[in-house]
């Protein structure tokens, strides 16, 4: 015959094989499911010396839960071999251990839903309290009655989302445990902490509506709506055959188990702590162990719209608004709480007024988060470009001298010149390459708004001819004399000297003589010759003879009036 006790000690040996196993199998891929969100559990804590099982497992919000090892917290499920004797260790104690427990139901027609998520102690041999036999798994279990045969069913819950098949008989039946490793044969180590590394269990649901008993996270009792789910989903859904289209659902879990295990950081305040903010983190008010910090303390409210925060009585008092203001008219100036000051472009053509002096006929407008003045100012010459005669050039007095409308900083030419003679030679001679003459004469006429000829911007002039032939030389007014009926230019070496002189047929009539020597002249020349001088406010006084004579070889070009 045999007896209980060796019933079970045959039991707990073939189990043994069972918890290898299954230890293999938390190395490897578990089943497969459409999506999981489960966020591991953080921590489990010591050995309760007391039972042999951990006193508490936590979850990722630094929730703690210990076994629920009375009728308080299991409520009616919860229940001793010996209901009229206490609870000891191994003697009357009970073969499941609950630390969490959340139970859903649902019934549509004749179809009937029951969905379990858990964390639980229990024994090996799935019999009886014994000493080194205890493990702890997490469960996710889905069960439905009434099905279509062979009908496809996608259930959300809590902790992601399954698709499951009905069998012949149209019965789902789908459990998920992490793997059951007895703690004599594993340790402490893999038989309590494969719930934390392959667990689907995690965070903690925890009851919203009605509020739980003190030190408990749900009412066994009643029916209550959840909230601590990763996914967002604090329902149980079912979509398939049998069901409304979109599926159905419920809000509602009965029984939702758990103790809270006092434990600094979970954001509960427990006898010891003066304060519990939900962390273990120094300079927010509350320490890393639970006590206020000093008042007036530098602290982080998470409002990035105050600035200056500091302690009080233990909450941290945000100071004075942070001055978002960036000083652009074309940004929208505020401040976002969490992201602290943002300064956001405003549309473009946004009316605006930088106050800067930018002559413009059109409005100012926002463009781009800069405030510009219509048409823009490409120069930097304070007149926008809508209204500026040479856009490209800085012009500030817009002087146009021929009245053309385009500025003289941009028009090739401003005025004429009166051109009688131009002379060009190179050298023939190798030995003498830079020996090269110009020789050039003629009038030019002054008009009344101009005032007399100046040497004060400096004096350039150019000489082209008709085959590419570009020459300028250039005088600073420290190079040129003025006596006030002349002006007399010369290079440092004497080799580039241009006259200018008013002539006595009438005012602003002037008259220039240019002779350069030993100029570097070495292509072929020939007519027509343009002659191009530069002086005063961007000025281009030009002319152009083409009744020229040419050389044979053409090394020089003579051209004249006719």
């Amino acid at each position: 015959m045999h007896t209980r006790k060796s019933i079970v000690r045959s039991t707990f040996h073939a189990l043994i094989c069972t918890a290898v196993l299954s230890a293999v199998w938390a190395g490897s891929t578990p089943p497969a499911h459409a999506l999981d969100c489960s966020v591991p559990l953080k921590a489990v804590g010591p050995i309760d010396p007391a039972n042999g099982f951990p006193l508490y497992y936590q979850d990722s919000t630094r929730l703690a839960l210990r076994p629920c090892l009375d009728a308080v917290c299991g409520g009616a499920g919860f229940v001793l071999p010996d209901p009229n004797l206490p609870l000891s260790f191994p003697g009357n104690f009970p073969v499941a251990v609950v630390y969490w427990r959340a139970i859903s139901k649902m019934t549509v027609g004749t179809i009937s839903v029951v969905y379990v998520s858990a964390l639980e102690g229990s024994f090996a041999n799935g019999v009886q309290a014994l000493p080194g036999d205890q493990v702890v798994f997490s469960r996710i279990r889905i069960r439905i009655f009434g099905a279509t045969p062979g009908g496809t069913y996608t259930v959300t819950h809590p902790y992601g989302v399954e698709v499951l098949t009905a069998d012949g008989f149209g019965t789902v039946n789908f459990t998920q445990d992490s793997p059951r490793i007895p703690v004599g044969l594993g340790g402490p180590a893999l038989a309590f902490g494969t719930a934390l590394s392959v667990g689907r269990v995690g965070p903690f649901l925890r009851a919203v509506a009605p509020v739980p008993p003190p030190g408990l996270i749900g009412n066994p009792a009643a029916n209550q709506t959840v909230t601590g789910s990763p996914c967002g989903t604090n329902i149980l859904r079912v979509e398939g055959p049998g069901f409304p289209v979109g599926g159905q659902q419920t809000d509602q879990f009965k029984p939702l188990v758990g103790r809270r295990h006092p434990i600094c950081g979970d954001g509960f305040l427990d006898a010891g702590e003066q304060c519990d903010d939900g962390n273990v983190l120094d300079g927010d008010c509350c320490s890393s162990t639970c006590q206020l910090e000093p008042n007036g303390i530098p602290c982080q409210d998470g409002d990035a719209c105050t600035t200056g925060d500091t302690c009080s009585a233990g909450t941290c008092i945000g100071g004075p608004p942070p001055n978002c203001d960036d000083g652009n008219q074309c940004t929208a100036d505020s401040c976002d709480h969490a992201l602290g000051c943002q300064n956001l472009a405003q549309p473009n053509d946004t009316p605006c007024d930088d106050g800067q002096p930018v002559i413009c006929s059109l409005p100012y407008t926002c463009q781009e988060d800069l405030c510009t003045a219509g048409g823009g100012d490409m120069d930097g010459d304070q007149v926008c470009n809508d209204d500026d005669n040479c856009p490209s050039v800085a012009n500030t007095n817009q002087a146009d001298l021929d009245g053309d409308g385009v500025g003289n900083a941009c028009d090739p030419v401003d005025a004429t010149i009166a051109l009688g003679e131009a002379r060009i030679q190179h050298s023939s001679e190798p030995a003498q390459p830079n020996d090269g003459r110009i020789i050039l004469k003629g009038t030019f006429q002054m008009g009344p708004s101009e005032g007399p000829f100046s040497d004060a911007a400096g004096i350039s002039v150019r000489v082209q001819d008709g085959l590419g032939l570009d020459y300028t030389v250039s005088w600073s007014p420290g190079r040129c004399a003025d006596s006030g009926t002349r002006i007399r230019c010369r290079s440092g070496s004497g080799w580039l000297r241009g006259t200018f002189w008013q002539r006595p047929s009438g005012p602003g009539q002037y008259g220039f003589h240019i002779a350069l020597s030993r100029v570097d002249l070495h292509d072929m020349l020939q007519g027509p010759v343009t002659v191009d001088i530069m002086h005063g406010d961007s000025i281009d006084r030009v002319g152009t003879l083409d009744a020229c004579g040419r050389s044979t070889p053409a090394v020089k070009v003579r051209c004249r009036a006719r």
